[in-house]
């Protein structure tokens, strides 16, 4: 054969390749942002399941070193997708990283859904004795777990259909859970490996980020996150969190709301109890209190307001008994009564739990103690209905209130379009409006989260770390609500078991009599579970706990510093909170209280 000829071939051939290789690259380059979130989802779903299949095969042979190794590296690629799969797949993402706790419908009070994921398999993994046979055996089962949650979302990834708008809002929201779960160590109690895996999250955030060509001042900002999680000799307990959310966080945030108006990327219409358009979570007017309303709800205006604040102080809603809202809820202290119990209209007895404080309430998706209703509405005529705190009927009320000039005037204002303005249903909305709008969300330390770090000093500043971190506070009390309303969604409120005593006796300690929950629909888990209760305003509203068993912040320090029931000697058996000792010093006890007293709120109303 002609050598000349055989060169041309040859040369041929490798323009061809060439040339292929140049379209592959510029098919990949035309590809959308979209397009490429796609391919980077399925790689890391892909890279998730073998990780996880191979950490199987590791269960019973690898050493513990190598297992804790590889439960690392699963973690990685799952914090790569959480954005996604939390936005996309709640229900997976539940059961891929819920907390390690059993959960029971309310209609099936007797079957109880075990835990399973990420969380569960923690535990194993890092347990006292991680080699044993049957630990493995939980190790190996557990994964499976995972892995079947992992097929589902594969099967389900070809029908993702992403759009800029989700993105960016998921993206945002994930950023969120980081604050609030991540750096609080929620979802990595045992590996304590929240900031590695907090700088994780992150460097998924601009890998997402830079497929949109948002701006390099955004991804620079992003950088400088990772770099405070990430830096040289910081420990989980040594991180300086509010320095990392003022300096690095939240301008981060900003970044990302200016990209998105410089990309017309617009914004979700969904209505969500952080505003999507709000700059971050920290702003005035990020909460939105009419998320956690019924569909019915009056509108907030002045008139409305100005009439439920007029029932909140009405005697008459109570018949007889001659007590109004405010006779509990005393807005001098923070709409509570300093009272261990209030009485009841019951002869001789009081009432079955200390009262709470209303500044608030209305960010939350469950009202009582025991979470029994949803909606503050309901809450109204609860109460008003009940014997024991004020013993009314609101059939009733209205035509007693028909009988004062100045209620037909506050109605006909509020309701002007109602042929029947003075009504039961319009007396509950008008309270539940007026509650709803005692939001404070404007403490010193929302205004240290603002930007103005003088507003706290070196004690409350190291507080606030040790609540986030070492303490565990922030792992129940989410912030910025500090309430158990669950971020980054805010639309379910959580009960705990503490074990909680009858009184503040730590020489005879005896578990209070009170089943919480558990009265409502007999759910075995939640005997003695209570709503996770604000820390806002904590200052003003002793005494604490739902049976009002400690007057001092300090008594409640020292009872979460042992252990809760359990670390003093109780047998509550069902107690979700950690029984280990928190080791906290008498300096850091006193550092919380600070911080907390630093949650104490001026008067301004953000409605």
């Amino acid at each position: 054969m002609n050598r000349p000829l055989l060169r041309f071939s040859g040369a041929l051939r490798a323009l061809l390749l060439g040339l292929a290789g140049l379209l592959f690259s510029f098919a990949v380059l035309l590809k959308t942002p979209v397009e490429q979130l796609h391919d980077y989802y399925a790689r890391h779903l892909r890279q998730l399941h073998t990780q996880l299949t191979r950490f199987q095969d590791l269960a019973y042979s690898a050493d513990t070193t190598a297992l804790r190794r590889q439960f690392a590296t699963c973690r990685t690629e799952y914090k790569h997708l959480e954005f996604a799969v939390e936005y996309y797949y709640p229900h997976a993402a539940q059961r891929l990283n819920g907390a390690n706790l059993p959960e029971t419908e309310a209609g099936d009070p007797d079957e109880v859904i075990p835990p399973t994921g990420f969380q569960v398999l923690e535990e194993y993994v890092f347990a006292a004795a991680p080699d044993d046979r049957a630990n493995r055996e939980l190790v190996h089962q557990e994964i499976d777990n995972l892995l079947y949650q992992v097929r589902h979302l594969e099967q389900q990834a070809p029908m993702l259909a992403f759009t800029d708008a989700e993105v960016f809002d998921a993206l945002r929201l994930n950023l969120y859970r980081l604050a609030s779960k991540g750096i609080s160590g929620f979802d990595s109690p045992a590996a304590r490996a929240s900031l590695p895996e907090a700088a994780v999250t992150l460097q998924a955030t601009s890998q997402v980020l830079a497929m949109f060509n948002v701006p390099p001042t955004l991804l620079t900002q992003l950088a400088r996150c990772q770099a405070a999680v990430t830096a040289p000799g910081v420990s989980f307990e040594q991180f300086d969190r509010p320095r990392f959310l003022v300096r690095c966080f939240n301008p981060a945030l900003a970044g990302l709301q200016r990209a998105q108006h410089q990309l017309q990327v617009s914004y979700v219409a969904a209505r969500r109890a952080v505003r999507p358009a709000a700059v971050s979570y920290f702003a005035a007017d990020a909460f939105d209190p009419a998320y956690f309303a019924p569909t019915d709800a009056a509108a907030p205006t002045p008139s409305v307001l100005a009439l439920g604040e007029a029932l909140f102080r009405e005697p008459l809603l109570s018949g007889r008994g001659g007590r109004s809202c405010s006779s509990c809820h005393v807005p001098g202290r923070a709409y509570t009564d300093g009272l261990r119990a209030n009485r009841s209209l019951v002869a001789g007895a009081e009432l079955a739990r200390n009262t709470p404080t209303l500044l608030n309430a209305g960010l939350q998706t469950e009202q009582f103690a025991d979470g029994r209703v949803h909606f503050l509405e309901d809450q109204v005529h609860a109460v008003v209905a009940s014997k024991a705190e004020m013993g009314g009927h609101l059939s009733e009320a209205p035509a007693l209130l028909r009988k004062k000039p100045l209620y037909q005037k506050l109605f006909a204002q509020a309701f002007a379009a109602e042929a029947q303005p003075v009504s039961e249903s319009n007396i509950r909305r008008a309270v539940a409006a007026y509650v709803r709008s005692l939001v404070r969300l404007n403490s010193r330390f929302d205004q240290y989260m603002r930007g103005d770090t003088a507003v706290l000093n070196a004690q409350e500043v190291r507080g606030f770390n040790l609540f986030m971190g070492k303490a565990q506070c922030g792992t129940c009390h989410y912030m910025p609500l500090f309430n158990g309303s669950v971020p980054p969604l805010y639309d379910k409120t959580e009960s705990e078991v503490l074990g909680v005593p009858g009184a503040a006796d730590l020489q005879h300690p005896a578990l209070d009599a009170d089943q919480g929950k558990f009265l409502l629909y007999g759910i075995a888990q939640q005997q003695h579970a209570f709503k996770t209760p604000t820390v806002r305003n904590v200052a003003l509203t002793a005494p604490y706990m739902h049976n009002g068993a400690y007057q001092t912040l300090e008594q409640v320090l020292d009872f979460y510093n042992r252990g809760g029931g359990q670390g003093l000697g109780l047998a509550v058996p069902t107690q979700t909170l950690p029984a280990d000792p928190l080791n906290l010093s008498a300096a850091e006890q006193q550092a919380v209280i600070a911080f907390l007293k630093a949650l104490t709120d001026t008067p301004t109303t953000v409605y």
